[in-house]
């Protein structure tokens, strides 16, 4: 008998370790990419979804989406192309940006802020490229990533040259977790 408690005892303890947390709504990725040289064009895209599993406070798998459907740029009509053609987004056909990671790291804490890398899956217009990225956890609820993203990897403006639009462009992810 004290075995079967010291078990159920020690399964408790097991399943208070794991921990899954959600996306709240208000995250979302922000980018800039440079635009016929001289310009920037900055922009946003909401609709997250996703969840991030801890073991013991370390954060151990995350995944998420983002709805490309809300992407802004400031300009309704560069926005509507964006979401629209086929060389961009292509929305009607490929709605969601979607991240897994394969491997998260634990690089160490400081300062309160506990640093991970993570190598995996970003899919963008249906294709799927490994990306790896720093990710900083600011508090329990909040990861922040900056990254960049090679556009031509994914298709993304395919037949614009770089003097119309950047091949590189500078992403920040801002997740809050439930």
């Amino acid at each position: 008998m004290k075995k079967v408690v010291l078990l159920v005892a020690s399964l408790a303890t097991i399943g208070l370790s794991a921990q899954t947390k959600s996306f709240k709504t208000s995250s979302k990725a922000t980018f800039e990419v440079g635009n016929m040289i001289f310009n920037t064009v900055e922009g946003s895209i909401s609709g997250a979804r996703g969840t991030a599993e801890y073991e013991d406070g370390i954060l151990m798998a995350i995944s998420g989406t983002l709805d490309a459907t809300t992407i802004k740029s400031g300009n309704d009509t560069r926005d509507a192309h964006l979401k629209d053609k086929e060389e961009f987004f292509n929305t009607g056909k490929t709605p969601r940006i979607d991240f897994t990671a394969k491997e998260v790291v634990f690089v160490g804490k400081s300062s309160g802020v506990t640093t991970y890398k993570l190598k995996g899956s970003l899919t963008l217009r249906g294709i799927s490229n490994d990306i790896e990225i720093e990710v900083n956890e600011t508090s329990e609820s909040h990861l922040v990533s900056t990254f960049t993203v090679n556009r031509d990897l994914w298709g993304l403006g395919e037949g614009y040259p770089s003097a119309v639009i950047a091949k590189e462009v500078e992403v920040k992810v801002d997740i809050h977790l439930e």
